[in-house]
């Protein structure tokens, strides 16, 4: 992620030792951690979002390409609550 090898971890360690001390540097370690979690959370979450979104995206398109080509539906017909459904139908057995 930072392109930080083995040698520049280990020189970072011993300079936060030396600076923080052994009794801080495990608190210091496990707040890192937490926020890291935190973090990747925030990311898992709006990763789903945007597929969520993006799968609702295409099943709208999914459902206007068969509105225009197969079924002759027009779309709000399709996204009514089913009050209209016996109008729609008949409109469409008509022709």
């Amino acid at each position: 992620m930072f392109d930080i090898g083995w040698t520049e971890m280990l020189v970072l360690g011993v300079i936060a030792l030396l600076v923080l001390g052994p009794r801080e540097l495990p608190n210091l370690l496990r707040t890192l951690g937490r926020y890291a979690r935190q973090m990747r959370d925030m990311a898992s979450e709006f990763r789903g979002q945007m597929d969520d979104i993006s799968a609702e995206m295409d099943a709208r398109e999914q459902l206007k390409k068969l509105a225009e080509k197969d079924l002759n539906f027009d779309l709000p017909d399709l996204f009514d609550d089913g009050k209209d459904a016996p109008k729609a139908k008949e409109e469409n057995e008509r022709g």
